[in-house]
């Protein structure tokens, strides 16, 4: 109980007075059994453990509890984890996976295997006696099968920045809040929200950085592959530089933009898609998915918005769109307008409308439709090698990657 109380509130005043409460009651009280587990957990060698955590909760759990070191912990702490209806409690199914990596090691302690394998039957058989068969047959399987999981390769860590403008007050200038999700499970898609904070907009991108860098020390060699980085910006705020915000190394060399070291990206989710538009997103998001997508290029003569949306409306196949002016001007916001009404998930453009032109013939080549799955990692070559395309944004929009909204607070009923 006090690690999860530590867990939840860490080093809040509440925690601590909960914590003092506690702590002179729990020693005249005997250990539940299944505490007495979480102490027989505590001396096994597991591997991935942050792995089993998701597995044990199914993806829904709140991040993986980091001041946890051992399966002890972790098991004490699912105990008071929820579940859905009809399935298997938490901290079942992470101790069924912790046995079955325990018999696969010869290494592993014969005493502890035999116990915990005793307790998990116990408790399949205590399942059954409650007529809960369901619930019983999962844990049966899992006991039977040595079970294993399978993981995912085309979900990168990530790390999601939302930025949105706030009303100014008098006496405050430019207040930004900007709130951050990660997402490091290779199980499934499962963003974790961060914390939320407000600042000026001249400090945003120093607060963004410190982001980052705090997801490269939370990075872990299993994980593996690279950081993507997403942003979701106030419609007002979407022709904003993000991949030219500078990275300060040391005194010596010279900042590094974050677009030279890592796969920068823009996502509109519910920002700049009208509700109504969704279905034709998740149309031609399944186009691109099977390798049948095309680009269309916006003409920078007489690129007239209405043309633009016709010719997407007209093209199932289509994408992606190349606007052919910066959503900051009349003509790009229009463009850009057109090609989210049409459902477009994957739009580009240059924010510098000088060397659009030398842009457009950059990107042509990375435009082909066996290259486009490959464009946040073809785009973040072009900004590190290409002058032309240091500019370049790219809106790209996975319908089947969703962040969870936050829900209002409501006043008690």
């Amino acid at each position: 109980m006090q690690r999860g109380v530590q867990y939840v509130g860490p080093g809040t005043p509440w925690a601590e007075r909960v914590i003092r409460l506690l702590s002179p009651a729990e020693d005249l009280l005997d250990p539940p059994e299944a505490l007495q587990v979480a102490t027989l957990l505590r001396g096994c060698e597991v591997e991935d453990l942050r792995i089993l955590y998701q597995v044990a909760t199914e993806g829904k759990g709140r991040g993986f509890p980091g001041a946890f070191q051992d399966a002890g912990h972790v098991f004490e702490f699912l105990l008071d984890a929820p579940t859905g209806e009809r399935r298997l409690l938490p901290h079942l199914r992470f101790a069924a996976y912790v046995l079955g990596q325990l018999l696969q090691r010869r290494t592993a302690d014969q005493d502890t295997v035999s116990e915990l394998s005793r307790w998990l039957y116990r408790q399949r058989d205590q399942l059954r006696a409650e007529n809960k068969d369901p619930e019983a047959t999962e844990l049966e399987r899992l006991l039977r099968q040595r079970p294993a999981f399978e993981t995912r390769t085309d979900l990168p860590t990530c790390l999601i920045v939302e930025i949105d403008p706030l009303a100014v007050p008098d006496g405050d200038d430019d207040p930004h809040l900007v709130t951050h999700w990660t997402h490091s499970s290779p199980l499934g898609w499962n963003p974790e929200r961060g914390g939320e904070v407000e600042l000026p907009l001249a400090r945003v991108a120093d607060h963004v950085v410190e982001l980052v860098l705090a997801a490269e020390r939370d990075w872990t060699p299993k994980q593996g592959g690279p950081l993507l980085l997403e942003f979701r910006l106030a419609p007002e705020l979407v022709n904003l530089s993000v991949d030219q915000w500078p990275r300060r190394i040391s005194e010596e060399l010279p900042p590094r933009a974050l677009g030279a070291d890592y796969e920068v990206v823009l996502r509109s989710d519910r920002r700049l898609r009208p509700d109504n538009t969704y279905r034709r997103w998740y149309d031609r998001w399944h186009v691109f998915l099977d390798g049948r997508g095309a680009a269309h290029l916006a003409p920078l003569d007489g690129g007239d918005a209405g043309n633009v949306h016709a010719s997407l409306m007209g093209g199932a196949d289509v994408v992606a769109c190349v606007l052919s002016a910066p959503p900051d001007s009349p003509q790009g916001r229009a463009q850009l307008d057109a090609a989210m009404d049409a459902g477009v998930p994957i739009v580009l453009w240059c924010r510098d409308s000088a060397t659009n032109g030398e842009f457009r013939k950059a990107v042509t080549e990375v435009l082909q439709p066996q290259k486009l799955k490959k464009l946040p990692e073809s785009i973040h070559q072009l900004r590190s090698s290409t002058p032309t395309c240091r500019n370049v944004a790219l809106l790209w929009d996975d319908p089947g990657r969703p962040i969870p909204e936050v829900q209002p607070l409501r006043s008690p009923s």
